[in-house]
């Protein structure tokens, strides 16, 4: 049961990711329809966000499959995993919101005032 919740845990940490990451092309589309450069910060968080996010997946994956294939006497509770990478995602999520709002806010602040 311990090494199925780790799967779990590990599918929705995954799921998390990706989501993160189709936030940060939202944002990149959203400046594409502009003609104007995105903040240097939001610029950084696109560029460095998705990296980061399979640099995270693939090292969550690497402690998953140590758990999965190794006999332990006593297996790592999956509790500790689901709060380190729920906490993870939260600090991830954190600048992205602030990276994607920033194009967002100034696409509102240029629209022509009727």
């Amino acid at each position: 049961m311990n090494k199925i919740m780790h799967g779990v845990v590990l599918a929705v940490f995954a799921l998390a990711c990706w989501l993160v990451t189709m936030i940060l092309r939202m944002s990149m589309m959203v400046a594409a329809g502009t003609n104007h450069q995105l903040p240097a910060f939001s610029r950084f968080c696109l560029g460095v966000g998705p990296m980061i996010a399979v640099g995270l997946t693939a090292l969550a994956a690497i402690y998953c499959l140590v758990v999965w294939l190794r006999k332990w006497e006593k297996c790592p509770s999956w509790v500790a995993f689901l709060a380190t990478s729920m906490s993870t995602v939260v600090l991830l999520m954190l600048p992205m919101i602030i990276a994607i709002q920033l194009p967002i806010i100034d696409f509102i602040n240029r629209l022509p005032h009727n």
